[in-house]
């Protein structure tokens, strides 16, 4: 093809052009100030082992009253049991060119450093999925458990489960951390999902009594959850359903200044990751966030679900957490605890390959003291 003669003229041959502002705007990551609290309150650090165990009391010792002369039962019984943790991996590749990085994009002219941004990205991405992952689980596919999903973490939806009520994408979790529910430990690891939609199984306005029962129903003692999240569909029906003569009291998140408003002792916030009808997405690198409906079979006095079998609209979800009995668990090695591996050159030409990798995983030392509710639409 012949060139155009003149090659350039006036204007390109004199007049360079502007990129301004001098920032990258992001027009991809959403927000995901859960995360980010889950790492601000509830990490600790993964020191090594083969796995992440804790323990946990099912049940009383014998005793009771007694006539005088009685003889008692000293029966020895089992109260205690735990649940396993393995570590579950991620990472993202960052991938360059050495004539890229070190002839082109380089200098003066240079506007943005191309290697800056694809870290800032590679941190944005793994940061990204995990929080996608956070509302999933990490359990193979199987009886009633949708999607195979070993590797990931094992997010709160299988732990905020009770081995009968589906969890909100449809799974049902019979066991959590290995340790088999409403065997022989009861349902001491259990916690039931609230239906907030209709008897027909559609979705419904998420209602005052609602949020306050299912509060209530986690709630022990003193202990009280501390954070309620939610996509911004179901954070503007909360407030929109309130009484319209409540004043709402803002605050701000001390760690990371995030803004959520009170209701009772804990914070409720958005999280543009949490699932959601409105406002979910599915992506091919990051996963599900996208609320759908499914088919179930459930029997009475459960979660306030329709008896018998019915179809379900999820639509936007909500969680109540007490995360002072969680543990957001990431290694303290620097390599896998969100760290760059530096750039490798390839064998037999001039690219450069690193990544950003994290070993974590989360466990939920009490399920019974945070909830899910789902069916909730405007």
């Amino acid at each position: 093809m012949a060139l155009p003669d003149p090659l350039l003229d006036e204007i390109n041959a004199t007049t360079l052009k502007e990129i301004y502002p001098r920032v990258v705007e992001d027009e991809f990551f959403l927000d995901t100030p859960f995360l980010a609290y889950m790492r601000a309150n509830a990490l600790v650090p993964f020191t090594g082992g083969e796995s992440m165990n804790f323990s946990f009391l099912y049940a009383p010792l014998i005793g009771g009253s007694y006539a005088k002369g009685q003889s008692f039962n000293i029966d020895k019984v089992q109260t205690l049991s735990g649940c396993v943790f393995y570590p579950k991996y991620y990472y993202t590749s960052v991938v360059e060119q050495l004539e890229d990085i070190l002839v082109v994009n380089k200098g003066p002219l240079a506007v943005f450093s191309l290697i800056d941004i694809d870290l800032r990205n590679a941190m944005n991405t793994v940061s990204a999925i995990i929080a996608v992952a956070l509302a999933r689980h990490g359990q193979a596919a199987g009886t009633n458990i949708i999607g195979n999903r070993p590797n990931d973490i094992n997010g709160w939806e299988e732990s905020l489960d009770d081995g009968v009520i589906p969890q909100w994408d449809g799974s049902i979790f019979t066991s959590y951390g290995s340790q088999l529910r409403n065997g022989a430990v009861g349902n001491k690891m259990n916690s039931t999902p609230q239906w907030c939609g209709t008897a027909s199984g559609g979705s419904g306005p998420i209602t005052y009594g609602l949020l306050e029962e299912s509060y209530q129903d986690c709630s022990i003692g003193r202990e009280e959850p501390n954070l309620g999240v939610c996509n911004k569909a179901a954070y503007a029906y909360v407030k929109e359903r309130m009484q319209v003569q409540q004043v709402f009291q803002q605050e701000k998140d001390p760690y990371y200044g995030v803004t959520g408003f009170k209701f009772n002792n804990a914070i409720i916030l958005k999280d543009d990751y949490f699932p959601s009808l409105k406002y979910g997405q599915v992506d091919p690198i990051l996963g599900s966030w996208l609320t759908g409906s499914f088919t179930a079979t459930i029997g009475a006095n459960n979660g306030g679900f329709p008896t018998g079998s019915t179809t379900y609209t999820v639509g936007e979800v909500f969680n109540w957490f007490n995360t002072r009995k969680f543990c957001f668990r990431v290694t303290d090695d620097a390599e896998f605890g969100f760290g760059f591996t530096g750039l490798v050159r390839a064998q037999d030409n001039t690219r450069v390959v690193g990544q950003v990798k994290a070993m974590c995983n989360l466990e939920n030392l009490a399920p019974r003291m945070s909830k899910t509710l789902y069916g909730i639409g405007s």
